[in-house]
């Protein structure tokens, strides 16, 4: 839809406006993909002002990686100093499915997960451990 494809540049272009050139220029990539391969996804506008909001307001995160699901969710990963992966996909209703497992662990002890869906302040609280390094394998 044409007024859909000017909504997701107005978002991404807002990114663009706080400094966020990097995710920025990964969405409008992945839009371009969508815009020339049929077989890529689109991008769902939900999800895709859910992501935005996200990066605006947990700028302490950094830049993730960014890609989109074959049903046009966005898709955010971090890794964090301390080797641990956090993994979130930004849902239309507002919601967030995550995921976060710690460092590899030394043979023989298990890797600490955590996985879910929840809003934005339950997410946050859930794979923080994982982020500032308190949990270990």
């Amino acid at each position: 839809m044409v007024t859909d494809v000017g909504k997701h540049e107005e978002i991404i272009a807002g990114l663009r406006l706080v400094g966020l050139d990097a995710p920025a220029d990964r969405l409008s990539y992945l839009e371009s993909l969508a815009d020339d391969d049929p077989d890529e996804p689109s991008i769902l506008l939900e999800s895709l002002r859910h992501l935005t909001l996200f990066l605006v307001s947990e700028r302490r995160l950094g830049n993730p990686q960014i890609g989109v699901s074959p049903d046009g969710l966005v898709g955010a990963q971090w890794r964090a100093e301390n080797g641990a992966v956090v993994a979130m996909e930004f849902l239309a209703d507002g919601l967030i499915r995550f995921a976060a497992i710690s460092a590899p662990a030394n043979c023989g002890v298990e890797r600490q997960r955590v996985s879910g869906v929840l809003g934005k302040r339950e997410t946050l609280q859930a794979v923080e451990p994982f982020l500032s390094g308190t949990v270990s394998p």
